[in-house]
């Protein structure tokens, strides 16, 4: 599952640099919609709690709970608040202003109706905000998620939260609300950078994993996991390729969580098959457990290194810049994974954690995805 990290990371990076000049539609508009990457992500972080928490928290256990909390902050905080830090300081030596700084560094910017608080300083930030409040709400989840026990159950509860999707996207396509970051009403604003909204992934994810442990062992299941997994991939790109699902309201959320939630699924049903096999390439790990420090600081980079130069041209020479560029950026933030990040990680945790054996959480915060 870390490997599949990096894939929608580098997906939210197309989006930020736009596709080269002259490209057919259909590649323009896959490289738009690499905005869908972060709701793969939030399905992805869905997932991986509920197979290294869920059943440790269908009883109340304040340790454990704590634990959690403490192995949350770990894996998320130190990074996005020295990348914050930077944005601050770096804005305030500008003599540019610094309102709402408090909001990011408590990560609460994703709940403010404005646009421009809610992506200030390093904007790709807001889904730090919003996982936040996932991590958050997940210790209350389970004890209702526990209760569906069989496959039939789960596949429902899934289903009636994929509708639920559908039809929150159906009413702002009804109303004909346009596309608008700036309005606080928008269809933006509630299905793409809405933490409540969110949650819909979220529990995709969780219910994901509730099916994987509950047909674990069935050979009929591991069967269909390769077809899953192609075929939700060629879903995915087919939607990302069709001009007429950018910056709509499907495009924000539902059309990208379905499919996200099955190909996950099929990964963890056959391990064994070659889309698996790839993504647990230890160099694909090794991305994937970077890939968080790469989302956090791909924006700047862009703007530091001049990234994107195609959109203005396309020639050999900037096809093989821009191959350069982001190989640069992939290692500042495999650098910034194994300098600063990790061993922040590891220190929180063991600075704060509670020593009681029963309480404690796996070690490998590594594996744990965290959406840009």
């Amino acid at each position: 599952m870390t490997g599949i990290r990096i894939l929608a990371a580098l997906a939210v990076y197309a989006s930020h640099i736009g596709p080269p000049a002259g490209a057919p539609t259909f590649v323009s508009s896959f490289f738009t919609s690499g905005y869908c990457g972060v709701t793969l992500f939030f399905v992805l972080s869905g997932f991986v709690l509920a197979i290294n928490y869920f059943d440790g928290f269908r009883r109340a256990n304040a340790g454990r709970t704590y634990n959690y909390f403490v192995a949350r902050i770990a894996r998320v905080y130190p990074l996005y608040l020295l990348l914050t830090f930077y944005f601050v300081v770096r804005l305030h030596a500008s003599g540019e202003s610094i309102d709402g700084w408090w909001h990011n560094a408590l990560a609460i910017q994703a709940w403010d109706p404005d646009v421009n608080r809610a992506f200030s300083f390093d904007p790709p930030s807001w889904s730090i905000s919003v996982e936040f409040f996932l991590y958050a709400c997940f210790p209350l989840l389970v004890p209702l998620l526990a209760r569906l026990r069989r496959p039939r159950s789960t596949l429902l509860t899934a289903a009636a939260i994929a509708a639920g999707l559908a039809a929150l996207a159906a009413w702002f396509v009804l109303i004909g609300q346009p596309y608008d970051p700036a309005d606080p009403n928008s269809s933006h604003r509630w299905l793409y950078r809405m933490p409540l909204t969110r949650l819909g992934d979220f529990t995709l994810g969780i219910l994901a994993a509730r099916l994987y442990v509950q047909t674990r062992g069935r050979e009929s299941v591991a069967r269909a996991g390769l077809p899953l997994i192609l075929g939700a991939a060629a879903v995915t790109v087919a939607l990302m390729s069709w001009q007429g699902l950018v910056f709509t309201p499907w495009s924000w959320d539902v059309a990208y969580a379905v499919p996200a939630t099955i190909f996950i699924f099929g990964l963890a049903v056959a391990p064994s098959s070659w889309p698996a096999r790839l993504l647990s390439l230890p160099s694909m790990i090794l991305l994937g457990e970077a890939s968080y420090a790469f989302y956090l600081i791909h924006a700047p980079a862009i703007s530091l290194l001049g990234a994107g130069q195609w959109a203005a041209g396309v020639s050999g020479t900037i096809v093989i810049l821009e191959a350069l560029l982001l190989g640069a950026i992939i290692a500042m933030a495999i650098g910034l994974h194994v300098a600063f990040e990790r061993p922040a990680r590891v220190y929180i945790r063991r600075l704060f954690s509670s020593k009681r054996r029963s309480a404690q959480v796996p070690s490998r915060g590594a594996a744990e995805p965290v959406p840009p």
